[in-house]
């Protein structure tokens, strides 16, 4: 039987609308995924109508446009209703890198290394933190105590208020929102950047000499959050820090000078057991094996270190 010229013209027509459909539907689709228009990525949380989609529908689109198999999926399936999970992998983890396919460069993804195997979380489903919620970075009597693994909220000079961890001692801007962040904050990455740069430093015990901060910058941190000029310390996961800010910006890092003091043995050098050192306005002698003992939980009175005459 032939099959008239009108006849083709109008089956082909019907192919290509059902064709039409299914890509209209995909990008629908990826539109909800992504929550466009959606207040859902405000809270701890993806859209309402992303979560409609079942985790099936989610890694045939996600394989098909990103090049992810199922396997890295793993861990967000796994976690799919506990965002809480999610912003911890990747804020807390290694290796994290924000990317896209340039098939896919609207909705992409994170990775990151989780038990020895790469993992990815589409952008769309991170969860945004609530920074103005969080317990600000803030010192108490020159004592800085910040829970490690843990969020908290920083202020910058525009105002705004954005999220920060503390991660063995590193401190700055969240992962989760630095490599998504939007256009304004942008703005202000180099402004925290530095402000995170120096607290870690100082978080981890390093000296700040040679370091590419300024004198005004470090004063101007350490008050920003509570530390004024004097003995402070600092404990953020990486053990607890002492140190004196001077008036001028210079950091004396006075556990390190302790800890050097402490192994010295100061007769070998010259001294005699029982001549005695002032410092930090507390005087100690030296012992039978040529040392001193100074501990940083010492209560300090004076930031001047006298020596004994030889």
């Amino acid at each position: 039987m032939s099959v008239s010229i009108s006849d083709r013209i109008s089956a082909y027509q019907t192919q290509c609308s059902q064709r039409d459909r299914k890509t209209l539907a995909a990008q629908g689709a990826l539109r909800i995924l992504a929550g466009a228009g959606s207040s859902g990525r405000d809270s701890l949380s993806i859209s309402n109508r992303a979560r409609s989609f079942s985790k099936k529908s989610i890694a045939a689109l996600i394989d098909k446009s990103a090049n992810v198999s199922a396997s890295e999926l793993s861990f967000y399936f796994a976690n799919y209703n506990n965002p809480r999970a999610i912003l911890d992998a990747i804020n807390f983890g290694e290796n994290v890198y924000c990317g896209y396919n340039p098939e896919f460069k609207d909705y992409g993804i994170l990775s990151f290394d989780y038990n020895g195997s790469r993992q990815v979380i589409p952008n769309y489903a991170v969860p945004k933190m609530n920074a103005g919620s969080l317990a600000g970075i803030q010192a108490v009597n020159n004592s800085l105590v910040l829970n490690n693994k843990s969020y908290y909220g920083w202020t910058a000079s525009n105002g705004g208020r954005y999220t920060w961890t503390v991660n063995n001692g590193m401190i700055g801007y969240a992962q989760s929102e630095k490599l998504l962040a939007e256009d304004n904050s942008r703005i202000y990455e180099a402004e925290m950047g530095k402000a995170g740069d120096i607290l870690s430093a100082l978080a981890q015990g390093r000296s700040l000499w040679g370091e590419l901060y300024s004198r005004k910058e470090v004063i101007s941190t350490c008050e920003k959050v509570g530390i004024t000029p004097g003995f402070f310390s600092i404990d953020a996961g990486a053990g607890k820090h002492t140190y004196i800010l001077q008036e001028s910006g210079s950091v004396i890092n006075v556990s390190k000078n302790i800890s050097r003091w402490n192994n010295m043995n100061w007769i070998e050098i010259g001294y005699k057991e029982g001549d005695t050192f002032s410092i930090y306005g507390n005087e100690y002698a030296i012992d039978s094996n040529g040392h001193i003992h100074v501990s940083v939980d010492d209560t300090f009175t004076s930031t001047d270190v006298i020596y004994p005459s030889r």
